[in-house]
Order: C-alpha cells, then structure tokens, then sequence
C-alpha cells in the first residue's frame, strides 16, 4: 500500500494539471489570446447575449487579437450525444429565422455550419462533447476552425 500512495498522488497531480490547462490555445489563428472567461462567468456572459441561461458551467469564451479580430464559445458537455443535440436546437432555432443569423449552411459535408448574424461571420459544430461556435471576421473564423479539433463524424444535424 505504502509502494502505491506515491503513484497514485502523481497521477492525481497529472489529473489536476490537465484540468487547470485552458481549453483553449494562446494563439489562435495568428491572433494572440487577449482575454478568457471560464466556468460560471462564461456560462453568464452566454446566458446574457441569449436572455437566458444556455450553457454549462464547464464553458470557455476566448477573445483573439487586440481589436477582437475573433471570438470563440466554447461549451463542454457530459456526453457527446448532449452537445449533438444542443447543436441541433441551435441549427433549428437559426433556420426557424427566429434570430438574428442567417440560415445556416452547412460547409462542404465537414460536420462544421456557418452563419452571418451579429459580430460578424460565425461557424459552429460538435467534436465529440465539445460545442465550438468562432465568431469574427472571415478569414480569422475559417483559421481558427481549422486549428481546432475537427467535427466528430456523423455530427451533421
């Protein structure tokens, strides 16, 4: 027992560590991180463009470059099934045209669905039980969606 005390603290300092690091990159499609806003202040900010509370606690919002060239939402869910399915309510309230985006397209069968609406051009789509949605201009949103995590397979909505 006394042998296997010292692993199993080095596998929870691992576990510990893993957790501190930011979900997100410094530098994201060329652009420096300028600011972040994780857990209950990020699932607030969201809750406040929207009116009402539409994200988990386990969110992330980064702002890339010095004049917010690029804007990222990200939210992490316990399954991949549940950010499947917000990512559907997401696509239906956009198509129902209920807000203020365009219907959204979806970008070559990749999995991933763009949108024009307010601050700028937006794509969003699902890795696994990841909700991505990249907000700025064009070509800063289609880097960044290509340094990011590709959309799980057969996420299409």
């Amino acid at each position: 027992m006394r042998r296997s005390l010292p692993a199993l603290v080095a596998v929870l300092a691992l576990a510990l560590a893993a957790c501190a690091r930011p979900a997100l990159p410094i530098r994201l499609a060329g652009l420096h991180r300028a600011h972040v806003w994780s857990g209950e202040r990020a699932a607030r900010l969201m809750a406040n463009m929207h009116g009402r509370d539409v994200a988990p606690r386990s969110s992330v919002v980064a702002e890339y470059g010095r004049e917010g060239e690029l804007r990222v939402f990200l939210s992490v869910y316990p399954k991949d099934e549940d950010a499947g399915r917000v990512l559907a309510r997401m696509l239906e309230a956009m198509r129902s045209g209920g807000t203020p985006f365009t219907p959204p397209g979806a970008e070559d069968g990749s999995g991933r669905w763009a949108t024009f609406g307010p601050g700028g051009h937006h794509i969003l789509w699902v890795s696994h039980s990841r909700l991505y949605w990249l907000q700025g201009l064009p070509d800063a949103v289609e880097q960044a969606a290509a340094e990011l995590p590709a959309p799980t397979p057969g996420v299409w909505t």
